[in-house]
């Protein structure tokens, strides 16, 4: 499910994620309102892999569990949020999908990645359309077969968009994608990214679990609800 993955580290090798990964049992969180919405923290994982702004939220910058944070070219990399926490979790493995974009051309970023070099991994994904880069993060989870794959926070918005709750990391916005695509762009890409995820778990046997099922902006609803649907026990125990 990745085209590549690569690294400047003298100790991060793909061993690294199958140790991370593999057997696992690991919640993927995005940025969407269902992060605020449900009690994700009641569910025994053994890892958490989240993305971009996370250093904004704080409750889930202090979680002990991260284990790995897909950056994109819209973070701030000298935010101190951000850089206290890459100091203080050296464990915990940054990644950057690299494409041609004036951010990647950045003295910025230059300077972050020789500084945490150590704790850094470059990769691209097979597909993708706008479920985002915590959609792509399921995606790079999967390649190394964790036992249960968790997502909350990959939700995009309901049909009127202004009706949908905010962001849960940068909580001025409805949603990261701030308006620029269609309710039904939306639909399409989470119904598409859901399928991707599903067609891969009838392989591989990984359990999955839409955090999100059941809110009008959670826009992979409808597929997960057919396809593998949260068990009555877990929606009581994420219930708020």
């Amino acid at each position: 499910m990745i085209k590549f993955l690569e690294s400047n580290s003298t100790s991060i090798s793909q061993e690294t994620f199958t140790q991370k990964f593999t057997n696992k049992k690991i919640l993927v969180m995005g940025s969407g309102p269902s992060v605020n919405l449900v009690n994700w923290k009641n569910l025994d994982v053994d890892a958490i892999v989240t993305t971009s702004f996370f250093y904004l939220n704080d409750e889930v910058r202090n979680l002990s569990n991260i284990t790995h944070v897909t950056l994109s070219d819209v973070v701030d990399l000298e935010h101190p949020n951000l850089i206290e926490f890459i100091q203080n979790n050296p464990t915990c493995t940054f990644a950057f999908e690299p494409k041609m974009h004036p951010f990647y051309q950045s003295e910025t970023f230059k300077r972050f990645v020789e500084t945490y070099k150590e704790q850094i991994v470059y990769y691209n994904t097979e597909y993708g359309k706008i479920e985002g880069v915590a959609g792509r993060v399921c995606y790079f989870v999967m390649q190394f077969f964790p036992a249960e794959l968790y997502y909350v926070g990959i939700d995009g918005h309901g049909k009127n968009r202004n009706d949908s709750p905010n962001n849960s990391f940068r909580t001025n916005l409805i949603d990261a994608d701030n308006g620029l695509h269609s309710y039904e762009s939306f639909v399409d890409a989470h119904e598409y990214f859901a399928n991707i995820l599903y067609q891969t778990s009838l392989q591989t046997k990984i359990k999955l679990h839409n955090l999100g099922e059941g809110f009008d902006f959670n826009c992979s609803t409808p597929y997960s609800m057919k396809h593998f649907p949260l068990s009555k026990e877990i929606k009581q125990k994420i219930k708020l």
